[in-house]
């Protein structure tokens, strides 16, 4: 087995305070994001980014073969859905001649989306499955 570089479990934890902390300085100071003068708008940012890339980047509890595969899944389908929404973006704003349709969001989409994938066939998916799946035994 070919080790990978995760973190420790307790970086998610870390992550989600750093999270919470990025955007409770947002919704409280609301720093000019975009502003390069500003050293709040750019803490803000920092805070958010490395708050995901520890919740995203932690070792869960168990960590075998199907949570690879599961953080591989996640981290396309993550991808494929920021390109489609990057282009879409794009597109809008050419047919309506529009410069506010155009696309902001780049690594802090990309990795709630991967997160959300991640989280959803790590906890969510088998529980659905197991409620409204078929049971094996019926048939017999």
């Amino acid at each position: 087995m070919i080790p990978y570089l995760l973190f420790p479990r307790f970086f998610k934890w870390l992550g989600l305070c750093l999270v919470i902390a990025g955007f409770g300085t947002n919704a409280l100071m609301q720093p000019n994001l975009d502003d390069l003068s500003d050293g709040t708008g750019l803490l803000v940012q920092v805070l958010i980014l490395a708050g995901l890339l520890f919740i995203s980047c932690a070792r869960e509890k168990t960590e075998d073969e199907f949570i690879k595969y599961y953080r591989l899944v996640s981290l396309q389908w993550a991808v494929l859905l920021l390109i489609v929404l990057r282009v879409s973006y794009k597109v809008i704003a050419w047919y309506t001649a529009d410069a506010g349709w155009t696309p902001h969001f780049q690594v802090n989409a990309l990795l709630i989306f991967y997160l959300a994938f991640f989280y959803y066939q790590l906890y969510v998916k088998d529980r659905l499955m197991n409620v409204f799946g078929k049971k094996e035994d019926e048939g017999r």
